[in-house]
């Protein structure tokens, strides 16, 4: 997993930082403030494709007017053309972690907060947690659906065993995010089942 980190940071360095490194640094940025901010974009980005990396630096460069661009607008316009795998987000990983996490798992809607953290949304007021449980009712009645065909010995469509599928990997990726791989709730024997 290290070799395969360094040739992702390799990645972004060359394709996003060498190729910015002609701008100059900010006036009140030292050299080593600047290697460090480097060495985080450089981590913090690694999940990019090459393809983003060099868009990423394309828009960079056009904004940039000859100056480095601050480190958290470089991250945050990184975050918009691609967003980290959520094993790899620290805001994904934090809110699976903490009470809105458990209240989630708690009130059947893990996929969905999951989901919509991914989308780096901000973490999820009232109004949102409606939405997220209309959301996880509409979900189950669709995997209680594909359940009764599979039972009445109906094969699933081709994209719905995909997204079957895809539901109960998120499930599990939320639950091992929150500590729980080990553990299992009722909700979660309910969705293994289905």
């Amino acid at each position: 997993m290290g070799q395969e980190r360094g040739r992702s940071e390799a990645r972004v360095r060359a394709e996003l930082l060498e190729p910015m490194s002609g701008l100059k640094r900010g006036r009140k940025v030292t050299v080593e403030k600047h290697e460090r901010d480097q060495a985080l974009i450089a981590r913090k980005l690694s999940y990019m494709s090459a393809e983003n990396l060099r868009g990423l630096c394309e828009m960079a460069l056009k904004q940039a007017r000859g100056v480095w661009p601050d480190t958290a607008l470089l991250l945050s316009w990184g975050y918009g053309l691609e967003a980290p795998p959520p094993r790899q987000s620290d805001y994904v990983s934090s809110l699976m972690r903490s009470t809105a996490g458990r209240a989630a798992r708690d009130g059947g809607y893990l996929v969905e907060l999951m989901w919509m953290a991914k989308k780096l949304g901000p973490p999820p007021g009232r109004y949102l947690i409606s939405k997220l449980r209309e959301e996880a009712a509409d979900n189950a009645r669709r995997r209680a659906g594909l359940r009764r065909m599979v039972e009445r010995g109906t094969s699933l469509r081709r994209e719905d065993q995909a997204w079957l599928d895809a539901y109960h990997a998120d499930l599990a990726l939320a639950e091992a995010m929150m500590g729980m791989g080990d553990v299992e709730t009722d909700a979660g024997k309910e969705e293994r089942a289905a």
